[in-house]
């Protein structure tokens, strides 16, 4: 199991455990449903950029994470990544990602703001 922090504006709102291998936007969707948390991401196709987040983990990796290229101009496109990006970004909290693009494999603490 993987355990999932949300932390918003600073404030930790939930904790939840869920299955490896889960996209994070799926969960998020799923906690919404249910009540327990109050996003407004509708698109999760990868192009909006709606569910823009920072993610944190215990385990960093140190040869950083690959973005998808759609991942990635999107990020530029909200500029939240330069457009000259390259795919393979640093694996830290200050790290733009986008929720639909995210596979839980790991321990997380999300963090994103009221939009």
């Amino acid at each position: 199991m993987i355990h999932l922090k949300f932390v918003r504006d600073g404030e930790e709102i939930l904790q939840t455990d869920v299955r490896a291998g889960q996209r994070l936007i799926d969960v998020v969707r799923e906690q919404s449903r249910n009540g327990h948390l109050d996003l407004p991401w509708r698109c999760a196709q990868g192009t909006c950029g709606t569910c823009l987040v920072f993610l944190s983990h215990a385990e960093i990796n140190p040869d950083g994470m690959v973005l998808t290229a759609m991942e990635r101009n999107v990020l530029a496109r909200r500029g939240a990544l330069p457009v000259d990006a390259p795919l393979v970004q640093p694996d830290r909290a200050d790290t733009p990602r986008l929720a639909c693009h995210v596979t839980l494999d790991r321990d997380t603490i999300v963090y994103f703001q009221n939009s």
